[in-house]
């Protein structure tokens, strides 16, 4: 028997078996989660150069196209010459890539290897000192709560032991890094293997983001024949949408907070010198770092360095509390909003939900990148929210619905058949009451 199916009932019967495919691929990875986590990992460990060569294509882009624009105006002034203009565009970029890195390498790394060296090697000293004011404070405790005395002396006995051994083993690879190298890399022959792959992925990748970056208009051009052809036209549409704003804020946003980050960075290395504060390239580039995060970043760079000069010179930790909280007020109220205005759009509510989902799942990497994708995601869910209500003759502003009343759209006016007009009721009275029959005249001869 052939069962016949109206477009309602095939659109419900899509829905069920979608929900039903959707429901069983989350059971089965639920089931096999360990099994499915090593087929992922396998998977992205052969896709690591494609995704490294997408990563660095994305990011570069913008540095691209900013010289591309300048550099056309330089040699396109007869006829223009896109071809000569990419190339050259193309190859600044990577120079400028490839100069960051190794001045990065060569300026930052020996200071922060011999910071930190000179805190491993200090640091049992250190740790001996806030031992011994430990005892002095907490002495009390071992008469009037000696299980709580013992404890807490146990605890950072423990503590303090195993602090000392890891500076133990760590001080002589960081000086073999420091003389060059030669000692560590015999140390890890065990995992060369791991580190030639790495070595050869990134560089697999940079290839890749350069024949992406010289060829990125035909590339997207490809990706969107694919959308168009595999699904709708509506949804495509909106898909490209999503994508093109998520794409801008979050671009805007790294770019914007990486320059921000830079520039307090560099500002807390000048403070600190003047200020003669112990340990300024490790202190400045954590600053710096952790201030890329929102409103969280400030307090955690804030709280491990400033623990970090108080074991060192505890009579500077104030100063240095004080330069600090100026400085991110510096950056709060003036720097961090002329950079970057308002490109989330995003209450704070959401911003530290972002953090704090991103931190939980990715650490550092996903607080920093869940939060323009919360941004994004947050403006499309507006625009949609808003047309959805104006579709219904509802208000889209959120104060209209700081009240119990329920908001009611306007009802629609009646069709032609069923409109009828609003007589008065003088005439409504008369066209109800049925017309009297005429009196009968008398005859003639009466």
């Amino acid at each position: 028997m052939k069962v016949r199916m109206d477009e309602k009932q095939r659109a419900i019967a899509k829905t069920a078996v979608w929900i039903f495919t959707i429901c069983m691929l989350i059971g089965i990875a639920f089931w096999r989660w360990t099994a499915l986590v090593g087929v992922l990992k396998k998977i992205l460990g052969v896709l690591a150069p494609i995704i490294i060569g997408l990563v660095l294509a994305y990011l570069l882009n913008p540095l691209m196209c900013w010289i591309e624009k300048y550099t056309g105006k330089l040699i396109e002034r007869k006829k223009p010459h896109p071809t000569i203009k990419r190339v050259i565009a193309v190859t600044l970029t990577f120079v400028i890539l490839v100069a960051a890195i190794a001045g990065l390498v060569m300026a930052i790394v020996p200071e922060l290897v011999s910071s930190i060296k000179n805190l491993i090697v200090n640091l049992p000293e250190y740790l001996t000192s806030v031992g011994k004011w430990m005892e002095r404070n907490i002495a009390g405790l071992e008469q009037e709560h000696p299980q709580l005395y013992a404890t807490l002396m146990s605890f950072w006995n423990n503590a303090q032991d195993n602090v000392s051994s890891f500076a133990e083993q760590l001080a002589p690879k960081l000086d073999s890094i420091a003389s060059g190298g030669a000692d560590f890399i015999t140390q890890i022959t065990t995992g060369a293997v791991s580190i030639v792959s790495s070595v050869l992925d990134f560089l697999l990748g940079l290839i890749m983001s350069i024949y992406l970056l010289y060829n990125k208009e035909h590339y997207q051009a490809q990706a969107r024949k694919v959308l168009y052809a595999l699904f709708p036209q509506k949804k495509t549409h909106t898909f490209l949408h999503v994508g093109a704003h998520v794409s801008y804020t979050f671009m805007h946003f790294l770019s914007g907070k990486t320059l921000d980050s830079l520039i307090i960075g560099l500002l807390c290395f000048i403070g600190l010198t003047i200020l003669r504060m112990p340990y300024i390239t490790l202190i400045s580039i954590t600053i710096g770092v952790t201030n890329i995060i929102p409103f969280f970043g400030p307090i955690i760079g804030a709280v491990p360095t400033g623990l970090l000069v108080l074991l060192t010179e505890p009579k500077k930790v104030i100063p240095f509390v004080i330069f600090i909280l100026l400085l991110q007020q510096f950056d709060g109220n003036i720097l961090g909003p002329k950079i970057l205005g308002d490109s989330l759009g995003m209450p704070m509510f959401w911003t530290l939900f972002a953090i704090t989902v991103g931190g939980g799942l990715f650490g550092f990497i996903g607080m920093v990148a869940f939060i323009p994708l919360f941004a994004a995601l947050y403006a499309f869910l507006s625009d949609f929210f808003t047309e959805r209500l104006a579709k219904k003759g509802l208000p889209a502003d959120t104060e209209s619905y700081m009240t119990d009343k329920i908001h009611f759209a306007e009802k629609p006016a009646p069709s032609a058949d069923e409109a009828v007009p609003d007589l008065p009721e003088a005439e409504a009275e008369e066209e109800t009451v049925p017309p009297t029959a005429p009196a009968e005249e008398p005859p003639a001869d009466a």
